[in-house]
């Protein structure tokens, strides 16, 4: 089964966004900061443990989960569907065109 490469990427990019938002949120009520998370401080640039910081690292994990879920989408759709086989098989024998 094919995967729809735009269709993919854009559900990655959503999921990452609700996933980065929806984190920032809860590291913010429970009352954590941005050097407790250095790595999506490090990824996610202008991004800080706050509301702001929540939306801007919202826009970050869409862009970033859009080109992943369009590369993995790509290499799985050229790892599952076989080349097509070549216009004109060469080495067949020809046996009706002799006379």
């Amino acid at each position: 089964m094919r995967l729809q490469t735009r269709a993919f990427a854009i559900a990655s990019g959503y999921v990452a966004t609700v996933g980065v938002f929806v984190l920032t949120l809860l590291l913010l009520f429970g009352g954590y900061s941005a050097d407790d998370v250095p790595v999506l401080a490090a990824v996610l640039f202008g991004y800080s443990v706050s509301v702001p910081g929540a939306f801007i690292g919202g826009m970050w994990a869409y862009a970033y989960g859009f080109l992943f879920g369009a590369a993995a989408s790509f290499a799985y759709n050229l790892a599952v569907i076989p080349p097509a086989p070549p216009p004109f098989d060469w080495d067949a024998d020809v046996g009706s065109e002799e006379r």
